[in-house]
């Protein structure tokens, strides 16, 4: 037997080391070959829990949601001012140059007559109401709503009327120059239906 305290080999059997004294404990014999004890098996733990992700932040409103918000009014403006802004890239004039046909669009237009990029900057500007006057109080939409009016006054209604009854506009007018006329007109007519709408109101 081996003493703990000293490490003296003692006579197996022995109740007390002989070379310090100290009281000797019984130890299990060692089989050769045979491995010696490990320290034992761990209890069993719980396991993790499955990783869960952290809930997602809620997505922003698609346009779907934001159509769905909009009044009938603002529908049509907003309409009204993308037909204007994809107007204003299509082609405005149309007609031949000797043996070549030519078609000019808005913008091309706008190169030499500046104060053509008011049909686009009325057009964002539209967008712009459409979607503030989407997120106001009831009481601020007649606001925006008279906004609408006067920009789609600028150029719709006039234009319109010119592509409708004056025979050499139409002979040269190309689908763009109608597509603005008819999406200015529109965001008028937009913000027309959203004063008729708070007409009807009981107060």
């Amino acid at each position: 037997m081996i003493c703990t305290a000293c490490g003296k080999v003692n006579i197996d059997g022995s109740a007390f080391c002989e070379q310090c004294g100290a009281r000797l404990q019984a130890q299990p014999a060692v089989v050769p070959g045979a491995a010696a004890p490990g320290p034992p098996p761990a209890a069993p733990g719980v396991l993790p829990a499955a990783f869960t992700p952290p809930p997602a932040a809620p997505v922003a409103p698609g346009a779907s949601a934001l159509i769905a918000s909009l009044s009938m009014g603002e529908k049509v403006a907003g309409a009204g001012a993308v037909a204007g802004l994809i107007g204003f890239f299509l082609p405005w004039r149309t007609g031949a140059v000797g043996a070549a046909q030519v078609s000019v669009s808005g913008l091309d237009l706008a190169k030499t007559l500046g104060t053509v990029y008011l049909i686009p900057l009325v057009s964002i500007a539209a967008a712009g109401i459409v979607y503030t006057s989407s997120k106001a109080p009831a009481g601020k939409k007649l606001i925006f709503a008279g906004f609408l009016m006067l920009l789609g006054a600028f150029g719709g209604p006039g234009d319109l009327s010119g592509l409708l009854f004056v025979s050499s506009i139409q002979s040269v007018a190309g689908f763009g120059m109608w597509l603005s006329s008819l999406g200015l007109t529109a965001v008028m007519a937009g913000g027309l239906m959203t004063i008729m709408e708070f007409s009807k109101r009981v107060y």
